[in-house]
């Protein structure tokens, strides 16, 4: 059952990457970039395969750890979707669940963080997240750290920034 349901959340995960992908490719990027203020998207300067490791080797080196690689691409072909490069990261680090849990134990359901890497037709990878204090900003006493998880996700993001 358990595994059942990761898949499920993983499904689920891979959909909304797809659609934003062929939303992408349908409509004017400009559009396309106008982001909600709790997002933040970048361009990587790096191709889709060195800036996964990139941002694997930034996360590690953040003393935080990739608890799972989502290969969403792999996924779609098991619905015959072709899309280009597309995987999710999902990070954390305890130290930072013990702070939550002492501070408001209602936050403990934002983590893990996740970066987004997808590479468009054009060949362009571009990484986009959610916020750490969009995300633990809506709790009494979590607003610190996010803002410090903020810090921290924004140099993992501009190791591949172009």
């Amino acid at each position: 059952m358990r595994i059942q349901t990761t898949r499920v959340v993983e499904l689920i995960a891979v959909m909304a990457m797809a659609i934003y992908g062929l939303q992408a490719q349908e409509h004017d990027m400009s559009k396309m970039m106008q982001l909600p203020e709790s997002q933040a998207m970048v361009a990587s300067a790096y191709d889709f395969n060195d800036t996964v490791e990139l941002l694997t080797a930034a996360i590690e080196e953040q003393n935080l750890m990739v608890l799972k690689e989502i290969d969403a691409q792999k996924m779609l072909k098991m619905v015959n979707m072709k899309v280009g490069g597309m995987k999710q990261l999902l990070f954390f680090h305890p130290r930072y669940m013990k702070m939550i849990m002492e501070a408001n134990p209602m936050g403990t359901i934002e983590p893990p963080l996740k970066i987004a890497v997808m590479e468009r037709p054009d060949g362009q990878v571009m990484v986009k997240y959610i916020k750490p204090s969009a995300l633990l900003g809506k709790y009494s006493g979590l607003e610190e750290i996010g803002k410090e998880l903020d810090e921290i996700v924004t140099q993992i993001t501009d190791s591949v920034r172009k």
